[in-house]
């Protein structure tokens, strides 16, 4: 196992769930000190249930929403260890339905969160990291903002904001020694997908290894599973893009015509918070 991480501080916002889960369990195996964020306090018991056992590990529920509670949790994590070696902004809440079935509230949140959670933690951390003169912000974005996934214009939207903000500050803190990496990860079976996770999704676990293995080398973009590397590629043909969305609409259209995903609609829960 690779040494990269041990001694090193690290705060994983949506810690307490799915891909942030097993980066921060994977993390705290590996000897970082993290700090395992969630939105709600309840998440956060349930995360402690699980994790509590390493001692390195801390806990506190931040509304990555509020600028100021993400800067306290970073002035907290400073305060209480010393510095802020890697902040992994994971946050985010999943969105897959008809345009026409979303709400200007719907856009909101999901840029509230997905966006705007991920430039308050870029700017808080920021100021640590340039004062330390080192540092590593990893932004979590999602293959469908490579690959224009239908039925998800919010999600996607948001998704590739966060691409191209990590695109950017990359090459702009290059220089200062300030490492940037966006993670854009396909299908990982967490319980975002209630349980109709896709066949030959990625186990949570198996996805905190990639990331933290490609953020050690300093990828500046992280992509997962390998085959949609070679989908992607192939999409520059339109052909082959017009199929494999339309592949993906009559997967989706499957879905959204069954009980299941209209009752999980009907109790206005399309997204889940970490």
């Amino acid at each position: 196992m690779s040494t990269a991480f041990a001694g090193k501080v690290v705060i994983v916002t949506g810690g307490t769930s799915g891909i942030g889960a097993a980066l921060s369990e994977e993390l705290l195996k590996r000897g970082a000190t993290v700090w395992v964020i969630g939105s709600r306090q309840e998440s956060v018991e349930k995360a402690k249930k699980v994790l509590g056992a390493y001692p390195k590990a801390r806990f506190a529920a931040v509304d990555v929403r509020d600028i100021a509670a993400v800067e306290r949790m970073v002035k907290d994590c400073v305060k209480n260890d010393g510095r802020l070696d890697y902040l992994f902004n994971n946050a985010g809440i999943s969105q897959k339905n008809p345009y026409t079935e979303s709400t200007l509230a719907d856009w909101k949140e999901m840029i509230d969160i997905n966006l705007w959670g991920v430039i308050h933690g870029v700017n808080a951390a920021l100021a640590v990291m340039e004062n330390q003169g080192n540092g590593h912000i990893v932004n979590m974005s999602s293959v469908a903002a490579l690959y224009g996934t239908p039925y998800q214009t919010l999600y996607v939207a948001t998704k590739s904001a966060v691409i191209g903000l990590t695109d950017c500050l990359y090459y702009e803190y290059l220089p200062k020694n300030i490492f940037f990496t966006v993670v854009c990860p396909g299908d990982v079976a967490t319980p975002i997908f209630r349980g109709r996770v896709p066949e030959g999704a990625v186990p949570a676990e198996e996805a905190a290894r990639i990331i933290l293995d490609g953020v050690e080398r300093k990828e500046r973009l992280i992509v997962f599973p390998d085959f949609m590397k070679e989908v992607l590629e192939k999409c520059k043909d339109p052909e082959f893009r017009d199929l494999a969305h339309k592949y993906s609409e009559k997967e989706s259209r499957e879905m959204f015509e069954s009980p299941e995903y209209r009752k999980f609609v009907a109790d206005g829960k399309k997204g889940q918070k970490p």
